[in-house]
């Protein structure tokens, strides 16, 4: 690990100082274990009818564990090498096999991201979103997916006209991730290098919940696509307006080709988003969208606020 991090330079002395201090850090516990837990002695506990007795080495372990916990943590508070993903997302990839997947590159500006399912006011909330951060000073790009580019726009057509007719689900979700490459090379990243909020209606936790668990695809697979289209940008927050499907479902008069799918299909999608939220609850917001809108816009404003440190 020295050898990638360290410059040939002091690649040498840097070795030869860790190599000391290993050797120094040994023999220092080497020499104290043994003298304190002889120091502690044996120990004999009753829990009712229970009879637990302890020596010296197991308090000098339990101890040595303790001290390693703390040490731990303070180090990965220091380090959070990886921004914009949480400690808790890192262990459900490690767990499905993907850590060292999810990297998020560092950016200027600020990533707001707005899912939900269909009639949740994803739309409606974006711009009211959009006109209080004007109103703070806040330059803002708000897009959308698909269409969120000049390429996007005829993907748009092509994947929600109900003209289009049945598509494979993973020629979909492949679609969807040509439309998300584009998006992030032509928008969403020269925004963020520019130092602008960019607030998106959609982005790859809509593939992931509707091609992933809509289409019953595997989800990981379909995260993964995603991933590698957007070369792991994640957005900086991600709002879901949750409501169940059916009342979404009744607001939409000339239903596309996606909003035509059966309850089912929309009732995983709805469950999906919000199992994705009780993953990596530092990146999610999840609202009630039932609420007022005044009240949604509210909620999300202060959760805003606390992004940007206001």
């Amino acid at each position: 690990m020295l050898g990638l991090e360290v410059s040939d330079e002091i690649r040498g002395r840097t070795f030869a100082f860790v190599q000391a201090l290993v050797r120094v850090s040994l023999v220092a516990v080497l020499a104290i274990a043994p003298l304190l837990a002889a120091a502690i002695g044996e120990h004999t506990f009753a829990i009712g009818e229970a009879v637990l007795t302890y020596n010296g080495a197991a308090f000098t372990m339990l101890g040595g564990g303790i001290i390693a916990t703390i040490v731990g943590i303070l180090s990965y508070h220091q380090m959070k090498d990886r921004p914009g993903v949480s400690f808790w997302s890192d262990v459900a990839n490690a767990l499905r096999g993907e850590l060292g997947s999810i990297t998020s590159p560092s950016t200027g500006g600020t990533f707001i991201a707005f899912e939900g399912g269909e009639g949740s006011g994803k739309s409606t909330q974006g711009k009211l979103l959009k006109g209080w951060l004007e109103a703070e000073g806040k330059k803002v790009v708000l897009t959308r997916e698909p269409g969120g580019s000049t390429l996007g726009t005829d993907l748009r057509k092509i994947l929600l006209a109900n003209e289009t007719g049945a598509i494979s689900p993973r020629a979909e979700a492949l679609l969807y991730a040509a439309d998300r490459a584009h998006h992030v090379y032509s928008v969403i990243k020269p925004a963020l290098k520019r130092g602008e909020v960019v607030i998106t209606d959609r982005y790859f936790d809509s593939s992931i919940a509707y091609q992933g668990a809509g289409r019953t695809l595997a989800t990981n697979e379909v995260a993964r696509i995603s991933r590698w289209a957007t070369e792991s940008l994640y957005p900086t927050l991600t709002i879901i307006l949750d409501q169940p499907a059916d009342i979404g479902l009744k607001r939409k008069k000339n239903a596309d080709r996606l909003e035509s799918e059966s309850i089912e299909f929309h009732n995983r999608v709805r469950q999906e988003y919000l199992q994705l939220a009780s993953l990596d609850p530092e990146r999610y917001l999840v609202v009630d969208a039932r609420r007022p809108i005044d009240e949604i816009h509210l909620e999300i404003v202060m959760r805003v606020k606390e992004l940007l440190g206001k």
